[in-house]
């Protein structure tokens, strides 16, 4: 009965946010209650619920500018923007109070629970986990400087065996040509309608691999690209709502196994 339920969540609740917490979490009550109908019904032994975040504050420091907000938050450029419409996100001062959306708008779904996979842009390194061990270890090539990969914590939105995708460099006077990427998992909009993800080979308009097909070094137009086989294993292993953290030297580990996954990188570099 909810009424009996009701005060055992609310101290749960309590419980989630430790003096001093940065990004307040909490359990939102209607899904947490229907996730508790179900498992009843269904005499599940187990309930999968889902901590969430509120918005926060981000307090501009100096040289600060919206884009490096973005990837020291994890949180699309494009999101920020839409929440601080009052400023101008290429002059910002210190001080400036900008407004942050809750961190789950970039996870839209409820996660899949043992599995996770790291990106490490400063390292080009691919590492899957399930049930906390390693099962994928691989280079990748992100985004060129001009197309960066954003970092953050992201999870898989879709599948498509065949995606295509453009660019302005690929314009001239007989229009834009596209390029065609074999294995594309969306993870995160750069803005609305236009994913970036993981694919394997792109095949650009004039029937060549973007970097000879090869890996390791930043370049993309914003994309994860691995080799056709590694990206393949990755699409049949990784379900839509498989948690997808990308690591740079702006934004560092958030998790144990992103931990674990930098620290193992660093120890193949140095051995």
């Amino acid at each position: 009965r909810e009424e009996t339920f009701l005060p055992f969540f609310h101290a749960q609740n309590a419980t989630l946010n430790p003096p001093r917490t940065a990004d307040p979490r909490y359990l939102d009550q209607v899904d947490t209650l229907e996730k508790m109908r179900r498992a009843i019904a269904s005499r599940s032994p187990n309930v999968q619920l889902r901590i969430r975040y509120r918005p926060t504050h981000y307090v501009v420091e100096r040289g600060d500018r919206g884009f490096f907000i973005s990837r020291k938050t994890g949180i699309p450029y494009f999101l920020i923007e839409e929440v601080n419409r009052d400023y101008d996100m290429d002059f910002l001062y210190p001080g400036d109070v900008l407004n942050l959306p809750s961190r789950d708008v970039a996870v839209p779904l409820d996660p899949v629970r043992n599995k996770r996979i790291i990106v490490d842009l400063t390292y080009q390194r691919l590492t899957a986990y399930e049930n906390g061990r390693p099962v994928f270890n691989w280079n990748v090539s992100s985004g060129i400087e001009g197309n960066p990969t954003s970092p953050g914590v992201y999870q898989i939105l879709t599948h498509d065996e065949i995606a295509h995708g453009s660019s302005f460099n690929l314009c001239g006077s007989q229009g834009c040509g596209q390029w065609k990427m074999n294995w594309f998992m969306g993870v995160y909009e750069v803005r609305p309608g236009l994913m970036n993800g993981f694919h394997g080979a792109v095949e650009l308009p004039n029937g060549a691999l973007l970097n000879n097909g090869i890996v390791g070094v930043p370049a993309t137009y914003g994309c994860i690209m691995s080799v056709d086989d590694n990206a393949r294993s990755l699409y049949d292993w990784a379900e839509v709502g498989t948690l997808v953290e990308v690591i740079s030297d702006e934004y560092t580990p958030r998790s144990e196994l992103a931990l674990q996954a930098r620290a193992a990188t660093l120890a193949d570099i140095f051995a």
